[in-house]
Protein backbone atom coordinates (compact mmCIF):
# COMPACT_ATOMS: atom_id res chain seq x y z
CA UNK A 1 0.00 0.00 0.00
CA UNK A 2 1.29 3.65 -0.59
CA UNK A 3 0.95 6.63 1.15
CA UNK A 4 -3.18 8.19 0.83
CA UNK A 5 -4.00 10.18 -1.55
CA UNK A 6 -5.07 13.44 -0.58
CA UNK A 7 -7.83 15.91 -2.28
CA UNK A 8 -10.49 18.74 -0.80
CA UNK A 9 -13.90 18.56 -1.22
CA UNK A 10 -14.95 19.25 -4.93
CA UNK A 11 -11.04 18.79 -6.45
CA UNK A 12 -10.46 16.41 -9.13
CA UNK A 13 -8.30 13.70 -7.80
CA UNK A 14 -5.68 11.50 -10.41
CA UNK A 15 -4.13 8.60 -9.22
CA UNK A 16 -1.53 6.91 -11.92
CA UNK A 17 0.17 3.62 -11.32
CA UNK A 18 3.88 3.43 -12.42
CA UNK A 19 6.46 0.27 -12.99
CA UNK A 20 5.16 -1.07 -15.92
CA UNK A 21 7.76 -0.86 -19.15
CA UNK A 22 6.94 -0.56 -22.71
CA UNK A 23 8.23 -3.45 -23.13
CA UNK A 24 5.64 -5.56 -21.13
CA UNK A 25 4.06 -8.44 -22.93
CA UNK A 26 1.81 -9.02 -23.27
CA UNK A 27 0.45 -5.76 -22.10
CA UNK A 28 -1.19 -5.79 -18.71
CA UNK A 29 -4.85 -5.13 -18.29
CA UNK A 30 -5.21 -2.49 -15.46
CA UNK A 31 -8.60 -2.81 -13.68
CA UNK A 32 -9.61 0.11 -10.97
CA UNK A 33 -12.40 -1.15 -8.02
CA UNK A 34 -13.23 0.90 -5.16
CA UNK A 35 -12.66 -1.49 -2.38
CA UNK A 36 -16.50 -2.01 -0.72
CA UNK A 37 -18.35 0.41 -2.94
CA UNK A 38 -18.56 1.40 -6.50
CA UNK A 39 -16.47 4.11 -8.18
CA UNK A 40 -18.02 7.65 -8.11
CA UNK A 41 -20.31 8.42 -11.37
CA UNK A 42 -18.35 10.14 -14.10
CA UNK A 43 -15.09 8.53 -12.90
CA UNK A 44 -12.94 7.67 -15.87
CA UNK A 45 -9.04 6.06 -16.84
CA UNK A 46 -7.15 7.27 -18.94
CA UNK A 47 -5.05 4.52 -20.54
CA UNK A 48 -6.24 1.87 -17.87
CA UNK A 49 -3.63 3.16 -15.78
CA UNK A 50 -4.79 6.69 -14.52
CA UNK A 51 -8.08 6.57 -12.38
CA UNK A 52 -9.90 10.46 -13.07
CA UNK A 53 -12.20 10.87 -9.49
CA UNK A 54 -14.34 14.38 -10.37
CA UNK A 55 -15.33 16.81 -7.49
CA UNK A 56 -14.45 14.16 -4.84
CA UNK A 57 -17.55 14.23 -1.97
CA UNK A 58 -16.35 14.44 1.79
CA UNK A 59 -18.86 10.93 1.84
CA UNK A 60 -15.49 9.25 0.42
CA UNK A 61 -13.21 10.35 3.00
CA UNK A 62 -11.16 7.02 3.73
CA UNK A 63 -12.15 5.48 0.98
CA UNK A 64 -10.19 2.73 -0.29
CA UNK A 65 -9.07 2.40 -3.96
CA UNK A 66 -7.20 -0.57 -5.88
CA UNK A 67 -5.65 -1.11 -9.43
CA UNK A 68 -4.93 -4.69 -10.39
CA UNK A 69 -2.93 -5.60 -13.27
CA UNK A 70 -3.16 -8.81 -15.29
CA UNK A 71 -2.05 -10.31 -18.25
CA UNK A 72 -1.90 -13.88 -18.98
CA UNK A 73 1.42 -14.71 -17.51
CA UNK A 74 -0.09 -13.50 -13.85
CA UNK A 75 -1.33 -10.27 -11.87
CA UNK A 76 -0.60 -8.09 -8.94
CA UNK A 77 -2.15 -5.34 -7.57
CA UNK A 78 -1.68 -2.23 -5.25
CA UNK A 79 -3.95 0.17 -3.33
CA UNK A 80 -4.38 3.83 -1.92
CA UNK A 81 -6.74 5.50 0.47
CA UNK A 82 -8.12 8.73 -0.08
CA UNK A 83 -8.45 11.35 2.42
CA UNK A 84 -10.90 14.28 1.86
CA UNK A 85 -10.63 17.28 3.86
CA UNK A 86 -12.87 20.12 4.06
CA UNK A 87 -11.07 22.94 5.47
CA UNK A 88 -10.24 25.28 3.11
CA UNK A 89 -6.64 26.67 4.27
CA UNK A 90 -5.39 23.28 3.65
CA UNK A 91 -2.53 23.51 1.01
CA UNK A 92 -2.80 22.13 -1.81
CA UNK A 93 -1.20 21.49 -5.35
CA UNK A 94 -1.72 22.91 -8.57
CA UNK A 95 -5.33 24.58 -8.80
CA UNK A 96 -8.07 22.31 -8.91
CA UNK A 97 -5.97 18.67 -9.15
CA UNK A 98 -4.81 16.13 -6.81
CA UNK A 99 -2.53 13.72 -8.06
CA UNK A 100 -0.78 10.37 -6.92
CA UNK A 101 1.43 7.77 -8.66
CA UNK A 102 1.32 4.19 -6.99
CA UNK A 103 4.41 2.12 -7.93
CA UNK A 104 4.91 -1.90 -8.38
CA UNK A 105 7.91 -2.72 -7.21
CA UNK A 106 7.88 -6.31 -8.47
CA UNK A 107 5.03 -7.23 -11.00
CA UNK A 108 4.82 -10.80 -12.05
CA UNK A 109 2.53 -9.49 -14.96
CA UNK A 110 5.04 -7.44 -15.58
CA UNK A 111 7.66 -9.92 -16.91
Amino acid sequence: MMSPTRARVGDTVRITVHGFQNEVFPEPLFTWTRVGGRLLDGSAEHDGKELVLERVPAELNGSMYRCTAQNPLGSTDTHTRLIIFENPNIPRGPEDSNSESLFFPLCPAAE
